[in-house]
């Protein structure tokens, strides 16, 4: 299942950072800032960022991913290192043919994955209930003589 955009993080309304690269820099340079080290570390890590880590993966390249996704490339580098440093793990290695992630990034990105697919099912059910198509109807037959 492939992850979908989100538009919503801890309950806060983000901006469409899917469609505007500079929108997204901002927004990731005003979350992530040095200013905001008191901050739990693992709140510090969005949607946004697996969802770009995994790009990165796919692709094997920072420049592709950053295509894919219609971001410049130097602010997927940028949140990507961020998060490296978030976690105090090394996702990617990097070099001039692209990326390729570490055993402890295929470990992270695994849970990613896994993250982002329930995530999507979490939405796609949360919207479903919203229509009234997650109803449950049980139906029985008693047979007869």
């Amino acid at each position: 299942m492939r992850s979908r955009p989100y538009r919503c993080q801890r309950g806060v309304a983000t901006p469409d950072l899917d469609r505007n690269p500079d929108v997204y820099e901002e927004w990731c340079n005003m979350h992530d800032s040095k200013s905001r080290n008191a901050r739990i570390q693992t709140s510090a890590v969005d949607l946004q960022h697996l969802r770009y880590a995994v790009a990165a993966a796919d692709h094997g390249s920072f420049r592709r991913a950053a295509e894919a996704l219609l971001l410049r490339q130097s602010t997927l580098s940028r949140c990507i290192r961020r998060l490296e440093e978030c976690l105090k793990i090394t996702v990617f290695e990097r070099s001039s043919g692209g990326v390729r992630a570490t055993q402890a990034g295929r470990d992270f990105l695994r849970m990613a994955r896994s993250i982002l697919e329930q995530m999507d099912t979490l939405v796609i059910g949360a919207h479903g209930v919203g229509r009234g198509e997650a109803a449950r109807l049980t139906v029985g037959l008693a047979p007869t003589l």
